[in-house]
C-alpha cells in the first residue's frame, strides 16, 4: 500500500513539473514574439531614419556639387575672354577639378548603405572632397582676379 501511494506521489510531483514547465514555456513563447514585434518596429524606424537622413544628405551634396559645376562652367566663359597665357595656365586645373565633381557625382549616385560606421565613414570623406573642390574652385577663382 505505502508502494503505490509513494508511486501516485511521484507520478503527481512529475505531471506537475512537466505542466509547470510546459507554462514557462508559453510565458517563453510570447516574450520572444513581443521581442521580435519590437525589433521589427525598432528596425522600421531605423529604415525610415536612414531614409530621411540619407535623402537630405544626397540633396545637400548634389546642391553642392551642381554649384562646383555651375562655377566651373563660368570660369570656362571667363577663360575663352582671356589672355592664352592665362588660359593655358587653368585648363589643366579646372579639367582636374570637373573630372573630380564627375567622380564625386558617381560617387553618390552609386553609394550603397552598408552599416552605420561606414555610412558616417562615407558622409565625413564625400564632403571633405566636395569641400576640397570647392575651394580648389575658389582658389583658381581668386588667382584670376
Amino acid at each position: 500500500m505505502k508502494t503505490k501511494y509513494f508511486i501516485i506521489a511521484i507520478f503527481l510531483l512529475i505531471a506537475g513539473s512537466v505542466f509547470t514547465g510546459c507554462e514557462n514555456n508559453r510565458e517563453n513563447v510570447e516574450d520572444a514574439k513581443d521581442d521580435v514585434r519590437d525589433a521589427k518596429q525598432d528596425l522600421q524606424e531605423a529604415q525610415a531614419k536612414y531614409e530621411m537622413e540619407w535623402n537630405e544628405f544626397k540633396s545637400d551634396a548634389e546642391l553642392k556639387i551642381n554649384a562646383n559645376e555651375k562655377r566651373i562652367s563660368d570660369f570656362r566663359t571667363d577663360m575663352k575672354t582671356a589672355k592664352g597665357k592665362f588660359r593655358a595656365k587653368y585648363e589643366n586645373d579646372i579639367v582636374v577639378l570637373e573630372q573630380k565633381n564627375i567622380a564625386l557625382k558617381n560617387k553618390l549616385r552609386d553609394y550603397r548603405f552598408d552599416a552605420k560606421y561606414s555610412w558616417e565613414q562615407f558622409k565625413s570623406d564625400f564632403n571633405r572632397e566636395v569641400d576640397d573642390v570647392g575651394n580648389a574652385i575658389n582658389d583658381i577663382f581668386t588667382k584670376k582676379d
